[in-house]
């Protein structure tokens, strides 16, 4: 029997990922496609061209009583501030399972949320219970959960590619620097002045320097798994391709390795991960080679000049980035093989 499966926010860049990715899933059946700014049911294929001739598939106005009737198990693709007032109303359903791809439960503190994202968190006492979806380093505890917490695309690169030393008590405190790269849909679809096409074009430009919203995730995930608080500099740029991100991560080593030694800890750790490609030496991970995947490359290096390691990783913002990681999520929650209808 197929698991009856729902997207709420279809009709963003991320929604529209998951449901690709979904209609070819062979344990899947999609039940429930819903909108908050539809106002009567409309095809699929009128609203998104891309799935034009899948005419049995029709988006709704998002009901919550439609959509948990439906389904077992939810992605939520919305907005930031809207899934923490639609999950306890879910979850009280007690068979319900919820993958959200908001930023919503990934912070651990309602005080650190508010701070970041200048919103009271109306749903706290769910922070305690969301699981933190990096299935590489919490697959176990997400196997368990109902409530999984979809890491963003930024720290999900970065995350991955400073993981290993982390574990292994390797990286200094301080004078973490990354330097990461994302295409335009990691912006989202709304329309806003910046996200012009004249605007974005044949253009390069950071954005949110030392600023961004995903540090305190960041830094709250590698204290999670170092044991101890690591601050970072990290700066964003926002480059004109659609889909792709790319991080050049220095990170200062709190004692001398060898490229060798550096390269047995990530096999340590990756050599048996599905969908994480560690690089051979000098050859260095391209967005391409990523693109459409839910994969990360990831190349290595110890820097000469100094006590630090050169890391560079790409992934697919949409993919391992959003959509790829929640159904690898979902995947995990339904005691699925982790890689059902993500090869290829």
């Amino acid at each position: 029997m197929k698991i009856k499966v729902g997207i709420v926010g279809v009709t963003g860049y991320v929604g529209q990922e998951l449901l690709r990715i979904l209609l070819r899933h062979p344990a899947v059946s999609v039940e429930y496609l819903g909108s908050r700014q539809l106002k009567k049911p409309a095809p699929a294929g009128e609203l998104l061209p891309s799935f034009r001739g899948t005419n049995d598939l029709k988006v709704h106005p998002f009901r919550i009583t439609s959509a948990l009737d439906a389904c077992e198990l939810l992605f939520l693709a919305l907005p930031h501030g809207i899934a923490m007032e639609l999950a306890p109303q879910i979850l009280r359903k007690r068979t319900a399972r919820i993958v959200d791809l908001s930023a919503d439960f990934r912070l651990r503190s309602a005080g650190q949320y508010q701070q970041t994202y200048r919103l009271k968190h109306k749903a706290s006492p769910l922070l305690r219970e969301a699981v933190y979806g990096l299935p590489e380093w919490n697959r176990d505890k997400i196997s368990r959960s109902r409530l999984v917490a979809n890491p963003g695309c930024y720290p999900t690169a970065v995350l991955l590619g400073l993981a290993p030393l982390a574990k292994e008590r390797l990286l200094k405190r301080e004078g973490l620097t990354v330097d990461a790269k994302s295409g335009a849909t990691g912006a989202g679809r709304s329309l806003k002045e910046d996200l012009l096409f004249c605007e974005v074009n044949e253009n390069l430009r950071a954005y949110r320097v030392n600023a961004h919203q995903h540090i305190p995730e960041m830094e709250q995930q590698m204290k999670e798994l170092s044991g101890a608080p690591i601050r970072m500099s990290f700066v964003p740029h926002f480059v004109p391709i659609n889909r792709g991100l790319y991080a050049t991560i220095y990170a200062p080593l709190s004692r001398p390795l060898t490229e060798r030694q550096l390269r047995s800890i990530y096999r340590k750790w990756y050599s048996k991960e599905p969908f994480v490609r560690l690089l051979p030496e000098r050859v260095w991970p391209q967005v391409k080679s990523v693109a459409g995947s839910n994969r990360c490359e990831i190349g290595l290096q110890r820097d000469r000049q100094e006590q630090r390691a050169l890391i560079i990783t790409a992934i697919d913002n949409l993919g391992k980035g959003a959509a790829g990681q929640a159904v690898q999520n979902m995947n995990l929650l339904c005691g699925l093989e982790e890689t059902e209808g993500l090869l290829g």
